[in-house]
């Protein structure tokens, strides 16, 4: 499951990266919202089901409102100051979560009784089955789209050149829009993955999973959701392996010199296009 969920939220920072050619770092801030949305929604008494949801739709409210405030008023070539925008819109988030709800962990729990599932010697629960399945026919649905639907070529081809796309009558604007949502449902679903898995929830969950997820989307190639899938699957299994086998504390290490390495000697990544080494 812990790869599903840095393949998630690699797979929304690609593709707002793609569009834009900015990373939105309040992506990872959408992660730790949506739990507390959903919490406080079954704290109303909302059915769970529809509390997840809705906590989903709000979670892409929320990004589009970024778009609008943090992305849209600033030239495409501002590179930094959207990366200044987007990190400022998330530390804001995250203030008002700890503020409201506080610093400390709150139990997550849905009231829903989750069966266990035996596959042979491998046991899973309920909630892990459950995310598993709706994390795969999600990222099956967007990969289809992306390849084989107008969408998809609309948004394959403003990451290519932006200005010929919207000459060639792309509306370039609503793609963007549409992007925002579907990155935005695709972190808060990572976030509701994890809450509902560890029962708890804090309001700094986000940035234990941000960075890792950064690292994701460097190795696997800036921009190639291929690379965001693939690599974010395999981190999560090598993480689950170094913590079962190695001391306590090496898998954090194995992410970051796993990402130096792949800098070292391929620094597009391994699936990113290929660049031409600079001599002095």
């Amino acid at each position: 499951m812990l790869g599903s969920v840095y393949a998630l939220i690699a797979i929304g920072y690609t593709l707002v990266f793609g569009v834009l050619r900015m990373l939105n770092l309040a992506h990872a801030y959408f992660f730790m919202v949506t739990p507390f949305i959903a919490l406080s929604l079954l704290g109303l008494g909302v059915p769970a089901l529809a509390a997840l949801g809705l906590s989903l739709l709000c979670a892409a409210a929320i990004g589009l409102l970024l778009y609008f405030t943090a992305f849209r008023p600033i030239p495409p070539d501002r590179h930094l100051a959207g990366f200044v925008s987007s990190l400022s819109f998330g530390v804001i988030l995250q203030v008002i979560i700890a503020n409201v709800f506080g610093t400390l962990p709150k139990p997550f729990a849905t009231g829903v009784a989750w069966p266990d599932f035996e596959f042979g010697a491998l046991i899973l629960s309920g909630v892990q089955v459950l995310s598993l399945g709706v994390a795969a026919v999600l990222m099956a649905a967007l990969f289809y789209a992306i390849k084989k639907t107008r969408f998809g070529r609309n948004v394959r081809a403003i990451a290519e050149n932006e200005r010929a796309a919207s000459l060639l009558g792309v509306k370039v604007r609503r793609s963007v829009i549409a992007v925002f949502f579907i990155s935005s449902v695709l972190a808060g679903l990572a976030g509701l993955m994890v809450a509902l898995r560890f029962e708890s929830i804090d309001a700094y969950m986000g940035d234990r999973f941000a960075f890792k997820a950064l690292a994701v989307i460097i190795i696997g190639g800036v921009g190639d959701l291929r690379g965001a899938l693939l690599v974010g699957l395999l981190l999560g299994i090598v993480e689950v392996m170094f913590q079962a086998y190695a001391p306590a504390g090496w898998s954090e290490a194995f992410v970051w010199m796993a990402m130096i390495g792949v800098l070292a000697f391929r620094p597009e990544g391994l699936f990113g296009a290929s660049v031409q080494r600079r001599t002095i």
